[in-house]
């Protein structure tokens, strides 16, 4: 009997000793948010007509647009700097509009108010600038999309101008910003 009392009393002690082992009681889960992606599309260098007040140098458009979370909107500044010579001193000043084509709509485009390229739900933005109007017709704002761009130079400013060849530059900046 002692015999079998030690050995029950070996084995107790060596149930006592035994470390449990239990199974993890969490999950971890990882996600990846992808950046988001677009392709910015400026006006070619090109050569402005003496004498022309409104020319179409084109348009700025926002295309392979992704990854665009709700409410985020590519917003693009443009910075311009008047034609210069290298000859002489004179500058010939100009304008930029955003024109909406198939209302006629236009809007003076500064650095103080850039150039939206509105967010969509699927995850893309809008491939031309949207902008806001007065509608003299309805006597409120409206808004529409940019077809082209057009470079306006006064008859007074081209009147001006000395002879010489003339260069300017417009500087498109594109920031990915809160709609």
């Amino acid at each position: 009997m002692k015999k079998l009392t030690t050995l029950l009393l070996a084995l107790a002690l060596a149930a006592s000793l035994a470390v449990p082992a239990f199974a993890a009681n969490t999950t971890t889960l990882t996600t990846t948010v992808p950046a988001a992606t677009y392709t910015l599309n400026i006006p070619a260098d090109q050569e402005i007509p003496y004498g022309s007040t409104e020319t179409n140098i084109g348009n700025v458009t926002v295309t392979d647009s992704a990854s665009f979370a709700e409410g985020k909107n590519v917003e693009v500044t443009v910075t311009k700097s008047d034609f210069k010579s290298d000859t002489t001193d004179t500058t010939i000043a100009f304008t930029l509009s955003l024109v909406n084509t198939s209302n006629a709509q236009r809007k003076i485009i500064s650095s103080s108010t850039p150039l939206l390229f509105k967010g969509r739900a699927n995850g893309t933005v809008a491939e031309k600038a949207h902008f806001t109007y007065s509608d003299v017709s309805q006597g409120n704002p409206a808004s529409g999309y940019a077809d082209h761009i057009t470079l306006n130079i006064d008859s007074e400013s081209w009147g001006k101008a000395l002879a010489g060849n003339y260069s300017a530059t417009i500087t498109f900046t594109a920031e990915v910003v809160s709609g």
